[in-house]
This record gives structure tokens, sequence and C-alpha cells, in this order.
């Protein structure tokens, strides 16, 4: 065997060692398969303290007798919280319910943990938006002739409400809602301080559309009427009574149904 031909045979049999001892490389471990969740909501739109938001959905695999966890965030915050849980059926689906208490636009989402070699599954999320009833009362006005007290209506008494001040004197009140409100209700009389005979009326209206007219006596009491307040920026109330017999006009406990 000659020179070179020697070399050759003995870098065939180190380059063997090397294949020989060198170390496999190890397959990565597959991915754990995630539990897929569905959701979906029983409303769009909610009225904080009145409503219950059911979000209804399925995981899959069933994992039956197992927990999901119900998230939500508000408005424009980050962080999930999660405020309840439920048991998943036999069947695989589930029911899970929020009664909101504050108003503004929300998202639900549903969560499955991990578990029987599945990773955690999360659903997609869902949008409610929440509305809340609130004194109009309360709220600062624009205008004249109106004060913001209690009223007693048929001896009922109505806190929060708008009374006129002087008899004979025309009164008006302008809101800014801000199209943030969707509704107004309140109920409209003249208040038992009004002497008999005596008369008003008052007018709502919403960016200089008459939306309710409604001509008022003693004993005539309209009752928790509703309005449409939808895409409103400006509420507008006017009231006008007689100076003799002297009358007093209220519009009782009126609240709009808002956003924030």
């Amino acid at each position: 065997m000659n020179r070179i031909t020697a070399l050759a045979a003995t870098a065939a049999v180190a380059a063997s060692s090397i294949a020989l001892t060198a170390p496999v490389a190890q397959a990565a471990p597959a991915k754990a398969r995630a539990y897929s969740v569905s959701a979906t909501a029983n409303i769009e739109v909610a009225v904080a303290k009145e409503d219950t938001v059911k979000v209804r959905g399925r995981v899959t695999p069933k994992a039956a007798g197992q927990k999901v966890t119900l998230q939500q965030r508000v408005g424009n915050k980050k962080r999930w919280v999660s405020t309840g849980t439920a048991k998943i059926k036999a069947n695989g689906t589930y029911k899970l319910t929020d009664k909101p208490s504050t108003p503004g636009s929300r998202e639900y989402r549903v969560v499955k943990p991990a578990s029987n070699g599945f990773a955690k599954g999360t659903s997609p999320s869902v949008e409610v938006e929440v509305y809340r009833w609130e004194k109009l009362g309360y709220r600062t006005f624009a205008g004249t002739g109106f004060a913001s007290n209690g009223a007693t209506i048929g001896t009922e008494y109505f806190t929060a409400s708008l009374s006129t001040v002087t008899p004979g004197t025309a009164a008006t009140a302008e809101f800014t809602l801000g199209r943030k409100c969707t509704a107004l209700r309140a109920t409209y009389a003249l208040t038992d301080s009004s002497l008999s005979g005596s008369s008003g009326a008052v007018t709502v209206s919403a960016d200089g559309k008459t939306l309710a007219t409604h001509p008022l006596a003693v004993g005539t009491i309209v009752a928790d009427e509703e309005l449409d307040l939808t895409g409103v920026f400006r509420l507008k109330l006017d009231a006008s009574t007689t100076a003799t017999p002297a009358a007093t006009a209220a519009v009782a406990t009126p609240e709009v149904l808002c956003t924030r």
C-alpha cells in the first residue's frame, strides 16, 4: 500500500468513527392540540342592573364535567378579568351568565384550561354595549325657570324631578347628551301644590324636533312615558303654566338611558 492509499484509508476510518459517535439531533416535541371553544351572546345591547348577558358555546373535544371560565374587559382596558365559571355538559356545550352593573362597551370571551393532553383554548371575543338609566335631574342643564328637586304628584313623591319655579312664567331646560343616550323616560303632571282649575303643558324636543307635547291639568298624569333618543345631541324641555290659578308643572324623575 503506497503512502497516498494509506492516508485515504486512515481518513475514511476517522470519518466513520466521527459519524458513529456524533449525537443524533432530537426532533422537537409535538405541540399539544388546543381545545376549540366557540361563544355567542344572547344580546348585543344590555341595560345595566336589568339585563342578563348569557354566553353560550361548545368545547371540542367535549371535556364533560370540566370547567370553562368567563372573562371580560370593559372599554379600552387591556386586562381580561375572570367573572364566572360553568361546567361543560356531556354534549360539550356550556352556558355562562353575567349581569353588568356599569355602562360602556365590553368584550366577553371563554377560556377552557389545559387538560387531558390538550392545550388551553380561548374563544373569539363577543361584544356587548351596556347602557344605564341615569337621573336627568342630576345633570347640568342650560336654561331658566326649572328647578331640580323633588315633586309630589297624586300624593306620590318623585325624587330628582324638574319643576317650574314661577307660575305663569315659561321654563326651559336643555341637556347635552352627545349622542350617547338612546331613551328618555319620565312622568309629566302638575304637582299637588297646583290650584284647582290651573293648567300647563310640557314639550319635549330633540335637536329641534318635537318628540312629545303634553297638555296638563290637575289630576292629569302622563306616567312613565318612554321616548327614543337615538342619535340625539341636545335634549330640550319646555314648560308653560297658568299664573292664576297658579300651577307648577313637573317632569317627574326623568331618566336617560346612556352608555356613559
